[in-house]
């Protein structure tokens, strides 16, 4: 038999244990990273924060909507921040960097970043209907702006069930999208894999440091958080530095693609022999 049709395709990469210390590492050499071309990166700060900015002045009138725009954008920051990811790769590498080069992130690995993003949109879009449908269920009071609303859910213990469910459901597919993506579009920019494979060792990731990965996850709730208490000012600054940090992240909790394409060349000459 022809030893290339003999072949598996490579595994998915291995997932290292890290210690619970590691996200405080992460945030140091992202802070690096980010004032190693601050133009570049501060480009994507300013870039994001606009974007939010825009999606919350078209939902601003709308209460249905505007709550779940918020966490909508979080939903989808990841894809956003695939030109911090690749600057950081570059200097890694120590191919040169610059705003122009980390623009073209998206040729390494075009079929798999578009899943992503893909599946990014769609997980920000059932996001916003299931808003819509909480609010419209079990919200008791009369029509307010987003804001008046917002603060009339959190003071009138009567909308307690709602908000309730409300947290509850945005939690869950929050720590959804946080399990599936946490190294998976750093992967993506780094490796030309298939998106299947980088969600699958996302999760893995997860599983295998659940107390690491939910500092990191709390880590990237609150400076978030900071970012939008500052009217988005802060997430010109904020973004960047999390966007670095995240492909450290990935680079430590993932293995190296050289061990991975050892272990396939050994997978396939084993089955090679087999078939001989």
């Amino acid at each position: 038999m022809n030893q290339a049709s003999a072949v598996s395709p490579a595994p998915t990469p291995g997932v290292r244990t890290i210690g619970l210390a590691a996200p405080l590492d992460w945030l140091g050499r992202g802070w690096r990273d980010m004032w190693r071309r601050p133009a570049a990166s501060l480009f994507y700060g300013v870039a994001i924060a606009v974007t939010g900015a825009v999606i919350l002045g078209i939902t601003a009138s709308l209460p249905y909507l505007f709550a779940a725009a918020i966490t909508g954008f979080l939903l989808v920051a990841p894809m956003l921040a695939a030109g911090l990811y690749e600057l950081s790769r570059r200097y890694l590498a120590g191919e040169p960097a610059s705003l122009v080069e980390s623009m073209v992130a998206w040729r390494r690995n075009p079929s798999g970043l578009v899943g992503f993003a893909l599946l990014s949109i769609l997980a920000g879009t059932l996001w916003q209907v299931a808003s819509m449908v909480i609010v419209a269920l079990f919200y008791k009071g009369e029509a307010l702006a987003p804001m008046a609303m917002m603060i009339e859910v959190l003071v009138n213990p009567r909308h307690y069930l709602m908000f309730f469910i409300y947290m509850c459901a945005g939690g869950f597919l929050a720590a959804l999208v946080f399990a599936v993506s946490v190294v998976s579009m750093p992967m993506l920019v780094d490796r030309r894999c298939d998106l299947l494979t980088a969600l699958t060792t996302s999760i893995n990731a997860v599983a295998e440091n659940p107390l690491p990965l939910a500092l990191w996850a709390s880590i990237l709730m609150v400076l978030t958080g900071i970012g939008f208490a500052t009217a988005l000012i802060g997430l010109v600054l904020i973004l960047p530095w999390l966007g670095h940090s995240s492909f450290h992240a990935y680079k430590d909790l993932v293995e190296s693609e050289v061990s991975v394409e050892a272990d396939a060349g050994f997978i396939g000459v084993k089955q090679s022999g087999r078939n001989q």
